[in-house]
């Protein structure tokens, strides 16, 4: 009966050694535009607090859209409706006028900032890539090389602080950050540096050509997420193997006790 109850429980506690941790949610967005009504769509499980849409104007500002409602909370499957609004004819051929680039704001559970970009009119994947990415919690582009047909770029990215604002009383205020043109003709021949914010989100290159505007994607720094961890989760893997090793010596030192004992009892 003894030997019954603690093989019950050393097999529990396997069970939960082994168990994986639960996925955290994701919350991520459908867009639309009709005419000028722009449907946003949280198609994430997760419940994205006080959603605001931007648009990208000529100037890289980005300017907010009028909501019909302005819901505090926008949860899985839930619609917001906007109205977009035309830019002048004198800019609605500039480079990011054409784009008709799109971000959208919000906050999670815990309160920290986030945002996705979209567009309706995307420029086509880049053919030439501009070495990028982040060191030292800055982001780093590579300036083409003398033949490239790159002669500029503009640089894109929604500012995310991480965890650290939620030390503090969280402000629910969304301030995307403008987009950077960097002209390389006019830099010197050295990696151009941004900081996008502590969370180092991913980015997105818009590159002007003779033969247009080509994107780039940007890996995220993978700070974001990493830094809500508990310090021992990112332990290397030995301290898990070890951990293993010891309770695996434990339990059978235990189940050698019990065995002991019984030989012991046992009658001569």
């Amino acid at each position: 009966m003894v030997m019954r109850k603690v093989l019950n429980v050393l097999l529990l506690a396997a069970v939960l050694l082994c168990a994986r941790g639960a996925a955290a949610g994701d919350i991520s967005f459908h867009l639309s535009l009709t005419g000028a009504e722009v449907i946003v769509t949280n198609q994430g499980n997760s419940t994205a607090f006080y959603p605001a849409v931007f648009k990208l104007a000529a100037d890289g500002r980005w300017e907010q859209l009028a909501a019909k409602a302005r819901p505090a909370e926008l949860v899985p499957g839930a619609r917001l409706q906007l109205t977009w609004t035309e830019a002048d004819k004198t800019k609605q051929d500039l480079p990011l006028e054409r784009m008709q680039a799109v971000m959208v704001c919000f906050f999670d559970q815990a309160g920290v900032g986030f945002g996705q970009i979209s567009f309706f009119r995307a420029p086509s994947a880049a053919k030439e890539f501009l070495k990028s990415g982040y060191a030292g919690g800055k982001l780093f582009i590579e300036p083409p090389g003398r033949t490239s047909t790159i002669r500029s770029s503009w640089v894109l990215w929604p500012r995310e602080e991480g965890i650290g604002l939620i030390r503090r009383p969280v402000r629910f205020e969304h301030r995307p950050p403008p987009a950077t043109r960097i002209d390389w003709r006019s830099l010197p021949p050295e990696a151009f540096r941004l900081d996008t914010g502590a969370g180092q989100p991913a980015a997105i290159l818009v590159h002007e050509t003779d033969q247009g505007l080509f994107m780039q994607h940007v890996p995220s720094g993978g700070l974001q997420g990493r830094e809500q961890r508990a310090a021992w989760l990112d332990a290397r893997s030995y301290f898990y193997r070890a951990a293993q090793f010891a309770f695996g010596a434990g339990a059978a030192l235990v189940v050698l006790q019990l065995v002991l004992r019984r030989l012991r009892r046992r009658p001569a």
